[in-house]
């Protein structure tokens, strides 16, 4: 088997492994009324760090500002975000779970670590896992 094989077999399990998580959180979703896209920004918005600028959330979801404008708006709709002027720069907003943002993304990180692929690995495996993940992105292609 030649290097580019090898990683195109590996993308392909990266990109099911992708897909077996959606299946593995899909109920969840539908019941919270999300779409992958707004799961994904859901999990983006971590509840113990500073509130993300709407930028900033256009860099961690690798999108468009107006894709996370979108997205902002469809979760205010569900009340799971509110805007809030950003306490550096009151022209710029930010992103803020609100009670039941805080709720949705709980619901979505546990099924995403009890129903998935990744959760049927033993600890140590998915030590190894992230260390290679973490290997990976941190060279020239993850940046």
């Amino acid at each position: 088997m030649d290097d580019e094989s090898l990683t195109y077999r590996l993308l392909r399990l990266v990109h099911a492994m992708d897909g077996a998580t959606d299946d593995g959180i899909r109920d969840v979703m539908a019941e919270l009324g999300v779409t992958h896209a707004l799961a994904d920004a859901l999990w983006q918005l971590d509840p113990d760090a500073s509130p993300p600028t709407m930028r900033e959330m256009a860099a961690r979801l690798r999108c468009d500002p107006s894709t996370v404008t979108f997205l902002a708006d469809r979760l205010e709709q569900l009340s799971f975000v509110t805007r809030a002027p950003a306490p550096h720069d009151r022209r710029t907003k930010v992103l803020e779970l609100s009670d039941s943002g805080r709720d949705a993304r709980r619901r979505l990180v546990e099924a995403a670590t009890t129903r998935t692929p990744i959760a049927g690995l033993t600890r140590d495996e998915q030590l190894t896992l992230h260390d290679l993940l973490s290997k990976a992105m941190a060279g020239p292609a993850g940046r």
